[in-house]
């Protein structure tokens, strides 16, 4: 949900940037936070810092919380977030998601526990493994993923019958939507904490 006022929109910018201090030491973390939040109770106290318009405004001009978390990194000499064997291999099985759950699903036969329940969960274990998303990054992403096992009690509602290869096109274009959602939001997700050009804190 959208923040609705100033208040919150303040407090949804300051919480994403300090997801992306964490690697920080805590002291030069609060220094970043607290120059940013002065710099934003300077902003706010002017006449055109009072709506939420004018706030959304003045945060897009301030920068970026992925950019401004990088910037500060760099400046304290903290190794920026690379891509690694576990973030590949996430983006890997996530991106084939489909092929993992139905291939298994039409060779081989199965009791309760089936592909669809096993391999997103599977796929979101490996994300929490990483250390480059952060948590938001990790809840969205978990919460896609979960989305095949929703894709599948949607079509036992609906009385689908998986036979045929039409119903198997079907079934794979359905499993393309979560899958397919999680891989490109952490892709992008994953190309913004390890490109991140630096910006200037005194943005107006």
């Amino acid at each position: 949900m959208k923040p609705t006022t100033p208040d919150a929109l303040v407090e949804r910018y300051l919480r994403q940037l300090r997801a992306e201090l964490a690697p920080l030491p805590a002291d030069r973390r609060q220094e970043v936070l607290d120059q940013i939040g002065e710099h934003i109770a300077v902003r706010r106290a002017e006449p055109d810092g009072q709506t939420v318009a004018e706030v959304r405004a003045m945060l897009d001009r301030l920068g970026d919380p992925v950019t401004l978390g990088a910037d500060a990194r760099e400046r304290f000499g903290v190794p920026p977030r690379r891509r690694g064997p576990v973030e590949t291999l996430v983006l890997a099985c996530a991106a084939t998601g489909p092929f993992l759950v139905l291939v298994p699903a039409v060779l081989v036969p199965f009791g309760t526990v089936r592909p669809w329940h096993v391999v997103p969960v599977a796929v979101a274990a490996l994300l929490w493994l990483s250390r480059l998303w952060p948590v938001r990054d990790k809840l969205v992403g978990t919460a896609l993923l979960l989305g095949c096992a929703a894709v599948f009690v949607l079509l036992d509602l609906l009385g689908f019958q998986d036979t045929g290869l039409g119903s198997l096109a079907l079934l794979f274009v359905a499993l393309f939507l979560p899958f397919g959602a999680a891989t490109c939001y952490l892709a992008i997700r994953m190309s913004r904490l390890t490109t991140a050009a630096p910006a200037r804190l005194g943005a107006r």
